[in-house]
């Protein structure tokens, strides 16, 4: 008897052994019933791709985002950074998609739309200053082209042109790219339209700081991830309608009427039929819940997640 009794102590002390340490230890994921929770990604070790070279507005938000610790890889262009995240070679993606003073990013909002297997994990809201960088001991009357990415040549266009009205203004991939061909080019004709951060970089002198047309001047960047969206908790929504643009007007009414408040919503052909668009919306106060609601009009939705934004 009293040996049962013992055998029956131990027991019912290991099982409380493993309780506690599926309590306490950190990583653990934690039931309840047929339920597993979701574990946590360790933002600080992730690896990230976004639009390179080193200097990028984009890499700014990265860092906003992750910190600098983890991997941080610099690709060619947005649809190279967002392949390699469906290609499974790095864990999150960082895109710009909309500025305050050059509106959406078009091109960006394609990737978004046609890469299908990524959904937002977050947003960051990053103010942006744009800069005349040069080679050290350049001055303006010394300059004969610009290079910036388009988004840059487009929020320096009234200084361009009150303070350089005869340079030639040459887009490339980015802002940074822009920096890095000034730098390596040694030629004091050019200069480039980029962040402060790139001055260090690339070893060049700010000729002039706060060029952009908007002292408000800001860029949404979509922290995206091959993880399913996230449903829970309430935030900022994101979402895809496809269909008719007779349709719009029902579906605003009904965003307005669920207690959501319409952030942005850029539109982008279907490519089917005059009046068929795909428009990507975002919406604050949203909730998986709320977004369902919207499932009922007449458009072909795809839910991005619910996110924080920083």
């Amino acid at each position: 008897m009293k040996k049962h009794i013992h055998d029956t102590a131990k027991k019912l002390i290991s099982w409380l052994m493993i309780l506690a340490f599926w309590t306490v230890t950190p990583g653990c994921a934690q039931s309840s019933g047929n339920t597993e929770s979701k574990p946590q990604i360790d933002l600080s070790s992730a690896s990230v791709g976004y639009l390179g070279p080193e200097g990028t507005y984009t890499q700014e938000a990265v860092e906003r985002f992750f910190g600098k610790g983890g991997a941080h890889l610099p690709y060619a262009s947005v649809e190279d950074a967002v392949s390699a995240l469906s290609g499974e070679e790095c864990s999150y993606a960082v895109i710009p998609q909309e500025n305050t003073i050059g509106g959406a990013v078009i091109d960006y909002a394609d990737t978004l739309i046609n890469h299908r297997e990524v959904s937002v994990e977050g947003e960051v809201v990053l103010p942006i200053d744009q800069n005349l960088l040069v080679l050290p001991g350049t001055g303006l009357e010394d300059i004969k082209t610009v290079y910036s990415h388009k988004q840059g040549i487009a929020q320096g266009k009234e200084w361009l042109e009150k303070n350089l009205p005869n340079a030639v203004v040459t887009e490339v991939s980015s802002t940074a790219e822009g920096a890095k061909m000034v730098s390596e080019g040694g030629d004091k004709s050019c200069a480039a339209i980029a962040s402060a951060a790139c001055a260090e970089v690339y070893g060049l002198e700010v000729r002039a700081a706060a060029i952009q047309n908007n002292d408000s001047n800001k860029t949404r960047f979509y922290v995206l991830s091959l993880d399913p969206p996230n449903t829970e908790g309430t935030g900022n929504i994101a979402f895809t309608a496809g269909g008719s643009a007779e349709g719009l007007p029902k579906l605003m009414s009904d965003i307005a009427s669920s207690g959501m408040t319409l952030v942005t919503i850029h539109d982008r052909p279907m490519k089917t039929k005059l009046g068929e668009y795909t428009y990507i919306i975002e919406c604050s106060g949203g909730s998986f819940q709320k977004y369902e609601k919207l499932t009922k009009n007449s458009f072909e939705f795809r839910f991005l997640g619910v996110f924080d934004v920083i």
